[in-house]
């Protein structure tokens, strides 16, 4: 075999060896991902409600993490039964609701919580390049119910 065929064989198969190794090593760092939290980490509470005519109450709610009380300042919350609603400056919503009765009162809620977003880096050394993706969580959506005193 020629010598300069054979050493051009030879640095491809170092290329492909190089960048198969890059590919292992991106896919295990795609599935050893962070942990992320069920919708059971999360739990809706009531901030204020307060009356806003007859049959209506302003119910203002916002969105906390069950394990440290910390609010998610990005979640979208909804609520089917509210008449309109107002995101507040502090990243909790007001919904405007229609209420038959005075007494309590339960307000259904969902909100749609973005998850983690990372970026994953790859340096392939045959090429002195380095690659970035950008990944994107899938949001989940998080149910439960606030209770209020309707006047």
């Amino acid at each position: 075999m020629d010598c300069s065929l054979h050493r051009t064989l030879v640095g491809a198969g170092a290329v492909l060896a190089a960048r198969a190794a890059s590919f292992a090593a991106a896919v295990a760092i795609t599935m050893s991902g962070p942990a992320l939290a069920a919708p059971s980490d999360y739990r809706f509470e009531l901030v204020q409600a307060v009356p806003a005519g007859p049959g209506k109450s302003d119910v203002t709610v916002r969105l906390v993490r069950a394990a440290d009380g910390r609010m998610v300042a990005n979640a979208e919350i909804s609520a089917a039964a509210a008449i309109n609603s107002v995101v507040e400056p502090t990243g909790s919503r007001r919904f405007r609701v229609e209420t038959a009765t005075a007494g309590p009162q339960t307000l259904q809620l969902s909100a749609k919580v973005p998850r983690v977003t990372r970026v994953e880096r790859t340096f392939n050394f045959s090429v002195k390049f380095m690659q970035g993706r950008t990944i994107r969580g899938a949001s989940e959506i998080v149910t439960g119910a606030v209770t209020f005193e309707a006047q």
